[in-house]
């Protein structure tokens, strides 16, 4: 004779370990805002994110004794998203992040346009030097993390943090038309 639960959902979903619950509600939009500022949108933002915390649970029992559990993080994040956008390009689907802009841009208010301007220049500096931006200025990570979540030196990450701004800086120079 077969024992049934009075609870038909029990064991579908196994209670996080702990800590887990609080780490997620913690980083895992933090991991959203890095996927969108590297140029990730909609199904593949999407998929990344859950692949992503996917693996922090499964790596937890080490993740959470990790010197720098978010630079973990980001650093995963930065792979899963690679993968994801290579598969839906090797399915066809559209993987231009201009294609998949949430705001209509008929629709867009002035502070919309500055940060879709703003999104559009990120994407215009080389890899590295977006990625330590992004990590340093937009998620307010110290150098030895972004180091670390990019597997490089702090001197590193503080060269391609400070080329960043100056090609920026350049970038909106050219387009007032003055000179920087």
């Amino acid at each position: 004779m077969t024992t049934t639960s009075p609870h038909p959902q029990e064991g579908c979903n196994p209670p996080s370990p702990a800590g887990f619950t609080a780490f997620f509600v913690r980083y895992e939009p933090q991991v959203r805002r890095y996927l969108y500022a590297r140029g990730a949108r909609d199904d593949v933002l999407e998929e990344s994110a859950q692949t992503t915390m996917e693996e922090a649970l499964r790596s937890w029992k080490t993740l959470k004794e990790h010197p720098a559990p978010h630079a973990w993080l980001f650093k995963v994040a930065a792979q899963r998203h690679a993968k994801t956008y290579k598969e839906h390009l090797r399915l066809g689907d559209l993987t231009d992040p201009a294609d998949f802009d949430r705001i209509r841009r008929e629709d867009v208010t002035d502070s919309c346009d500055d940060r879709l301007d703003l999104l559009a220049r990120l994407r215009e500096l080389p890899e590295q030097q977006r990625e330590a931006l992004v990590l340093h200025w937009l998620l307010d990570l110290p150098h030895d993390q972004v180091a670390a979540a990019m597997g490089l030196r702090p001197s590193s990450t503080r060269a391609h943090v400070s080329r960043a701004l100056a090609r920026l800086v350049r970038m909106y120079a050219q387009e007032e038309g003055g000179c920087a």
